[in-house]
């Protein structure tokens, strides 16, 4: 099917306007092009329209035009060059739908529904307007012979118009989906957090704890589990003042936190009172932790208050035998009042 078009002089009403109406001509020619497809089998129509819209300039960029004389072949230009700002389809080409089909494959099979596509047919009675433009997403669909110079033009411009825009709140839909998905996430990572400390807390605690109980059941390891807390805390507070509490709170979470392998977990669950989770090597190398972390402590007091305060703590250590935390807690509570009541600051155990 053949299309035939006079070009028009510059000084007629149906003349080719060089530049869009809002460009200018870039200086230093760094914009890159806006890359327009036409799909046609026939080549004096590609020949044409390279014509018509070789001059044109919108928004001080270009047009970098790619031919196709079948919708097999824009396929393969669509998969080798992204970012395609506007599509001009013939209807029939190698089968009567096959521009149609192409629409299909754009918007459904690639989702790209920023690219601006308008269709153009030699028979406009084969498929009628209405129903091409309610069936498909397209921007226009005109008869080659509706397509003159000047509304060719018209037609690119005003689709180029929409694509930046459309690419404009698709990027700005992507940069606030980016900032929510961070917020989230930095929401949800503070919802596992001990405000003051940073250890986890008790629900990151019970969360962990499960994920390593199934670990532990599945390998054949252990799981180890110390329980800890500050001697004399109250003593602490009553004689520095809470905020030097805190700071102490805070230091021995760094110390011990420095003591632990990437594999442990240590969470704050009330008060002056801490966990932490020692997967793999039984009770023997929870033992030998607790004792490393007790040490640490011991030899580190705390500045606050123009004072150096002397910070111990007490640990009792245990395994998990059961499906679940509880009775490890338990057990570890118990070795924990031991230590206590042995004269703080040590580690005692419960098989």
């Amino acid at each position: 099917m053949h299309w035939s078009i006079s070009m028009i002089s510059p000084d007629t009403s149906d003349s080719i306007p060089f530049l869009a109406e809002d460009a200018c001509p870039d200086p230093c020619g760094e914009l890159a092009p806006w890359k327009i497809l036409i799909v046609d089998d026939d080549p004096h129509v590609h020949a044409v329209t390279e014509l018509i819209l070789r001059h044109i300039s919108f928004r001080n960029r270009t047009l970098q035009i790619y031919n196709a004389e079948s919708a097999a072949a824009a396929r393969d230009l669509l998969q080798r060059e992204p970012d395609f700002a506007f599509a001009l389809i013939d209807v029939v080409m190698e089968t009567a739908d096959a521009g149609l089909e192409l629409v299909h494959h754009i918007r459904e099979e690639r989702k790209d529904r920023a690219i601006r596509l308008v269709l153009r047919t030699g028979q406009p009675g084969y498929a009628p307007e209405q129903d091409v433009v309610l069936a498909y997403e397209i921007d226009d669909y005109k008869s080659k012979t509706e397509l003159t110079a000047q509304k060719l033009f018209t037609s690119v411009v005003a689709c180029l118009r929409a694509y930046e825009l459309i690419t404009e709140i698709n990027a700005l839909n992507a940069e606030l989906e980016a900032r929510v998905a961070m917020r989230t996430a930095e929401l949800q990572k503070l919802a596992m957090l001990d405000p003051l400390t940073g250890a986890g807390n008790r629900r990151h605690l019970e969360e962990r704890a499960a994920a390593e109980i199934a670990d532990c059941q599945r390998t054949g390891r252990e799981l180890g589990v110390i329980m800890f807390d500050i001697d004399h805390f109250k003593h602490i507070n009553d004689t520095w003042g809470h905020a030097a509490g805190d700071l102490v709170l805070q230091k021995v979470v760094q110390t011990a936190a420095a003591q632990l392998r990437a594999t442990d977990f240590l969470a704050r669950i009330g008060g002056e009172e801490f966990v932490i989770l020692v997967p793999g090597d039984g009770l023997a190398g929870a033992v030998h932790i607790a004792e490393r972390i007790r040490a640490a402590l011991a030899g580190c007091p705390v500045c606050a208050q123009a004072a150096s305060i002397p910070v111990t703590s007490s640990f009792g250590v245990t395994v998990v035998t059961e499906t679940s935390l509880d009775g490890a807690l338990v057990r570890a509570d118990e070795a924990l009042y031991q230590a206590k009541h042995g004269g703080r600051n040590q580690v005692a155990a419960a098989a």
